[in-house]
């Protein structure tokens, strides 16, 4: 797992309250000290296998940091008000082979930019690639720093419409990152 991808964790989970950007420091140290004083780990720091267990299986049970638990709009939390998708259709396609699943969690902008692709075109969506664990995005032939990688990207089409038209919509819609026609078809879309 990277830095990064312990940030977003850390970041869900309401430990980590500063930018993700995938460095060390002290920020980083004081909130998986924090996060393994919580979940009964030796609180050196330090985010060992251990800790990246205990960090996926906390966000797999929704163990919120206990002063700190997400209001609605942050953290995990905006998933109630997501209209057509739920966060298991996001679950990295190695089936469980390298990963959990959620090796990151897929970002509130991501999600909420699909809601909106999907209540424009009125068409069930189903995301083909969401959140991916670096093997298996190594398997697909996804770029080392794909935004798979840390929840900021989803690969799409819509039933009925070309990429072309879909691009065309998302071009429309603030936030969005790098957005391209994968086979005609399918669109990758992410967020900045």
């Amino acid at each position: 797992m990277t830095l990064q991808q312990i940030q977003n964790l850390l970041q869900y989970l309401g430990y980590y309250t500063i930018q993700v950007d995938g460095l060390p420091g002290p920020g980083t140290t004081a909130a998986v000290k924090a996060f393994q004083a919580d979940n009964g780990l030796d609180a050196d720091g330090i985010p060992g296998q251990l800790t990246q267990k205990a960090l996926v299986d906390a966000v797999a049970k929704g163990r919120f940091k206990p002063s700190d638990r997400p209001q609605e709009g942050q953290g995990g939390a905006f998933w109630s008000d997501i209209k057509y998708f739920t966060r298991e259709e996001f679950r990295c396609k190695c089936g469980g082979k390298y990963c959990n699943g959620f090796p990151a969690e897929p970002q509130e902008g991501m999600v909420r930019a699909l809601d909106t692709v999907r209540a424009h075109f009125g068409k069930a969506i189903i995301p083909n690639s969401g959140v991916r664990c670096p093997t298996h995005n190594a398997n697909v032939g996804g770029v080392s720093n794909s935004r798979h990688l840390s929840g900021k990207a989803v690969d799409f089409s819509v039933p009925g419409k070309t990429a072309s038209q879909v691009l065309e919509y998302l071009a429309t819609l603030p936030g969005l990152g790098y957005c391209y026609d994968i086979d005609g078809t399918s669109v990758h879309m992410d967020i900045e």
